[in-house]
């Protein structure tokens, strides 16, 4: 359990997240069960996906990034899309080693993350090509998160009715 509460503490400062008591105040959420994720057709013929919010308020879903399932944990404060390095090794995520890294303040210090594009990213019919993201460092953090490099590319992602409604 102690290794998932760093796992989570380490990505949640490498992405930048602002809330002062959020790490300590939902550490348990690592283990917490994902919400499902229902696709509708909204107005107008686009896609849409509602998220439902775990008992701790937050949204887990089931994403396909570069065709493979990812669980995600949803975070509308993260930057950017950050996958742990476990994860881009199982989904074929290839990190190019000549790239530069990007220095990052986490929990257990300076990580270098690398800067990837995927070139697909889904949340049930709801799908992003070309989304700019990072691969965390290895043992960096085994939490995925879906940051605002997917979210900002939708025309609108709106709470309700304790559900995260995303519309492409």
């Amino acid at each position: 359990m102690l290794k998932y509460a760093l796992a989570f503490a380490a990505t949640a400062v490498i992405i930048g997240l602002s809330a002062p008591g959020f790490v300590s105040d939902h550490i348990d959420e690592v283990a917490a069960p994902r919400a499902a994720v229902a696709t509708t057709a909204a107005a107008a013929g686009k896609p849409e996906a509602s998220i439902a919010a775990d008992r701790f308020g937050q949204f887990r879903a089931e994403a396909t990034v570069e065709g493979e399932p990812v669980e995600m944990l949803v975070d509308t404060g993260a930057s950017t899309v950050a996958i742990a390095a476990e994860t881009a090794a199982r989904i074929g995520v290839a990190v190019d080693p000549a790239a530069p890294r990007k220095p990052v303040q986490t929990a257990s210090g300076v990580a270098l993350v690398a800067p990837v594009t995927l070139r697909r990213v889904s949340v049930g019919d709801v799908s992003v090509d070309d989304v700019d993201a990072v691969v965390l460092p290895p043992g960096a953090g085994g939490v995925d998160l879906l940051g605002a490099s997917f979210l900002k590319r939708l025309s609108s992602v709106e709470q309700r009715d304790g559900a995260l409604v995303l519309r492409q």
